[in-house]
């Protein structure tokens, strides 16, 4: 996943919903107004960026709905990502950077919270689900589960074989195509120096 530098400018109306999100993104995970904008913009249409920042204004309900309970119950401890998994899950995500477009997933860096991963986009309600991941490992395993059923997907696509479970499928392929698929897996780990782990 790249990140970029974005300049775009909104509506006045859309500028104080941003700024009064900064300031409630701000207290829950340290997201800054140029942090959130970055997320929303991953399009190019206002209406787009409607939907998305409705989608902001939602989740920050959940947030701080969450964060106050947190806070009214102290011995409750709050799940935080260690700088080390922080640094390790952004290899991960490094390493699936260019296969998460072509598989519509977004994994997004939630700061002290860890990464999350966006799924099922549906305009103009944003997304389904979204999966937050505080270890490396696991947020590799899933991305990797991810890009494997997607290959099974694509490789049965208007074939019989369709409608078996991704574990008969794989059995179904030749020898060639299953050694080829693990291999990548290997690719994957190697990129995302999980060895040195």
């Amino acid at each position: 996943m790249k990140f970029y530098d974005i300049t775009y400018i909104v509506e006045d109306e859309q500028q104080e919903r941003l700024l009064a999100l900064a300031e409630r993104y701000e207290k829950i995970n340290g997201w800054n107004e140029k942090e959130i904008l970055q997320f929303a913009v991953t399009a190019t249409s206002k209406n787009d960026i409607e939907s998305k920042l409705h989608f902001l204004e939602n989740e920050i309900i959940k947030l701080e709905k969450d964060w106050k309970e947190q806070e009214e119950n102290p011995k409750e401890k709050r799940k935080y990502i260690s700088d080390e998994e922080h640094e390790k899950c952004k290899r991960v995500v490094s390493a699936y950077e260019k296969e998460l477009d072509d598989l519509e997933v977004t994994v997004v860096d939630a700061g002290r919270f860890g990464f999350v991963k966006l799924i099922y986009y549906k305009f103009p309600y944003g997304f389904d689900d979204a999966i937050a991941y505080t270890d490396s490992l696991e947020l590799f395993l899933d991305l990797w589960d991810e890009w494997f059923e997607a290959q099974l997907l694509a490789l049965t696509r208007n074939t019989p074989m369709a409608e078996l479970d991704y574990e008969d499928i794989f059995k179904c392929l030749s020898k060639d195509i299953q050694e080829e698929l693990l291999a990548k897996r290997e690719y994957f780990a190697e990129k995302a120096g999980i060895g040195a782990w």
